[in-house]
């Protein structure tokens, strides 16, 4: 069925429109985009983290003969890890958590990356949340 000529010029407005919308609206991406909006810096004796949202910066104080073995920081999320636990700080919410590293647990390695820190060792994983400011773990199965 052919399609009247009223439609026709009706339509064809609405399709440029489409079209320039097209070119000129930002492009949305299934991914969030987040800019680094977190600074680390490792001291001898504490960490310190500058969040941009919040325009100030945070410290938390190692313990005595604690010192810092990896550290990394991307999007809101600062991470680091000792011997003896890993840190993590939040632009958003603008606080430092730890959780507390269990004997013979060694990291392995850490992340950062948009809202989202992780720190992986020899029998689990922790992740962080810059939304929530918590951790979260999930032990490894040993023997699979």
């Amino acid at each position: 069925m052919p399609v009247p000529s009223a439609i026709k010029k009706t339509l064809r407005p609405c399709l440029y429109l489409l079209v320039l919308a097209a070119l000129f609206l930002p492009g949305t991406s299934s991914s969030e985009e987040i800019a680094t909006d977190v600074f680390l810096l490792a001291k001898e004796d504490r960490l310190l983290a500058f969040s941009g949202q919040r325009n100030r910066w945070f410290t938390v104080d190692l313990r005595p003969g604690e010192t810092v073995a990896k550290s990394i920081h991307g999007g809101n999320v600062a991470v680091a890890s000792t011997g003896e636990r890993a840190l993590a700080f939040s632009a958003i919410t603008g606080r430092w958590t730890e959780e507390t590293l269990r004997i013979r647990e060694t990291v392995e390695s850490v992340s950062a990356e948009g809202n989202i820190g992780t720190v992986v060792t020899n029998i689990r994983v922790l992740g962080f949340s810059a939304s929530s400011g918590s951790w979260i773990e999930s032990r490894f199965s040993i023997g699979k």
